[in-house]
């Protein structure tokens, strides 16, 4: 399947958020990590696992190039044997639900619900690459993963999808890819790459926030001075968290959090091009080309007069 039929979407917390729940994946909850340190990662206890976005640059084609060995870590090619889920990446939108699907399918404690249980049933022991087609091909992950864009009106259907390592004005693609603890082993799971990758061992699951930084920044460490990371933490859902325990401090922290999300969400299933355009050929009908120059240059004045009145306010 071609990348015309799954579009890009946001890495967001609340993006991801409702995006497992929609797929009926229950308690979970995404939250921006800020920090990496292991009192960050303990604030969110229990932490299911990290979702890593960075740039798809140089370093990383240089070592796709080497045979595509990891940049860290050694490849566990008996994973299938250990039960392990783990999907390559074929499409590239569909890039962060995969990274989601690759870490939660490995937590024993969720419930996925019956869609996406059902789905993890029919592709166990399979390898990563037949899970990646039975991804491309099922029609709800597909679905719930475009539900959070707005609809591509314009579609063009002979363009090839660029490869992995496109690399547009050097500017590079952004990727997703997962930290997971099985059975007390830190997993990197990488769509782009062979096979899972393994890392530190654990002597007690707690280590997992101690280890993972570590390993984190010795990643973060191999792009020099490359800054445009960002670190998603998978825990429980807060909210019925602060329900349960009766937290009303929480609870209206969380409730407010999720309004946001939802509002947010609600815009990004929005096209409002066609709006715009038509607002502004309103603006512009009957008006010459001296009358348009003149309504921008007094819209200028009035937006600088605006930051102006601002930036005194906050001064006093």
């Amino acid at each position: 399947m071609s990348d015309s039929g799954w579009n890009t979407i946001d890495s967001d917390a609340g993006v991801f958020t409702e995006l497992v729940e929609k797929l009926g994946i229950q308690d979970v909850q995404f939250d921006d990590l800020y920090s990496i340190d292991s009192d960050s990662l303990n604030s969110m206890s229990p932490l299911y696992g990290v979702v890593f976005l960075f740039k798809y640059g140089n370093v990383d084609r240089s070592y796709a190039k080497d045979g595509n060995k990891p940049l860290d870590g050694e490849y566990d090619t008996e994973y299938q044997s250990k039960g392990i889920f783990f999907a390559n990446q074929i499409i590239q939108n569909a890039c962060a639900t995969q990274a989601v699907l690759n870490i939660l399918l490995n937590v024993k404690s969720l419930e996925l619900g019956k869609d996406i249980g059902g789905f993890k049933s029919f592709v166990e022991g399979l390898d990563g690459e037949i899970i990646a087609e039975a991804i491309s091909n099922s029609e709800i992950i597909r679905t719930v993963h475009n539900s959070f864009s707005a609809p591509n009106l314009i579609v063009d259907e002979d363009k090839p999808a660029p490869p992995p390592d496109y690399d547009d004005k050097n500017d590079g693609l952004f990727h997703f890819i997962g930290y997971v603890n099985i059975d007390n082993q830190i997993y990197e799971l990488d769509g782009l790459k062979k096979y899972p990758i393994k890392h530190d061992k654990l002597q007690t699951p707690q280590e997992f926030t101690e280890k993972l930084p570590e390993i984190l920044m010795r990643r973060i460490g191999k792009y020099g001075d490359e800054l445009r990371f960002s670190l998603l933490g998978v825990t429980n859902d807060k909210l019925k968290y602060a329900q349960s325990i009766g937290d009303d401090s929480l609870l209206s922290s969380e409730s407010l959090k999720r309004e946001t999300w939802h509002r947010e969400n609600e815009l990004r299933r929005n096209d409002n091009m066609g709006l715009l355009v038509a607002l502004l050929k309103n603006i512009n009908k009957g008006l010459s080309d001296e009358e348009y120059e003149k309504l921008l240059n007094e819209s200028r004045k009035k937006s600088q007069v605006k930051l102006l009145q601002q930036f005194n306010n906050l001064k006093k």
